[in-house]
């Protein structure tokens, strides 16, 4: 009888342990989300440029990634709940906020190469500053494909 209940114990702690550890899983899951971009544009060479979360406080900004012509790109995944992204394309396109956006955030970039940077800081050298556009993750989105849009 004594081995019978150490036996029913284990399995209840056993059974405790994966339901916290699920729990612990579908936290964390729920503190990031996936990101991928479209250009859906008539612009071709689409580039894009994301300010994300790197902690709860710290920003990074970093870019370029290629986004294909009629196409989609993965591009990570990140802290939720807020990203803002600013896109340029070798014809001559942009997507960045309006100066009186007041959800936009300005931020360096470095048209000729690629940059990951610390947000927030001024722009070095060479860089340029742009106006990011705000993109706000619901809660319940695992995964948010966003469409870069636009006729010349």
């Amino acid at each position: 009888m004594g081995a019978l209940k150490l036996m029913a114990a284990a399995i209840c702690g056993a059974l405790v342990l994966s339901f916290v550890g699920s729990a612990r899983a579908e936290q964390k899951q729920n503190q990031t989300f996936e990101l991928a971009v479209c250009n859906l544009s008539d612009f071709q060479g689409v580039f894009f440029a994301l300010r994300h979360k790197q902690a709860s406080q710290k920003w990074m900004v970093d870019g370029w990634y290629a986004i294909p012509d009629g196409g989609c790109t993965f591009i990570g995944s990140f802290p939720r709940d807020t990203v803002y992204y600013y896109a340029e394309s070798n014809d001559g396109a942009s997507w960045a906020a309006i100066d009186t956006d007041q959800t936009g955030q300005k931020e360096c970039i470095d048209h000729d190469k690629w940059f990951q940077q610390a947000g927030g800081s001024p722009c070095s050298a060479g860089q340029a500053s742009v106006k990011f556009r705000l993109i706000t993750i619901p809660a319940d989105l695992p995964r948010l494909t966003f469409s870069l849009t636009g006729k010349r």
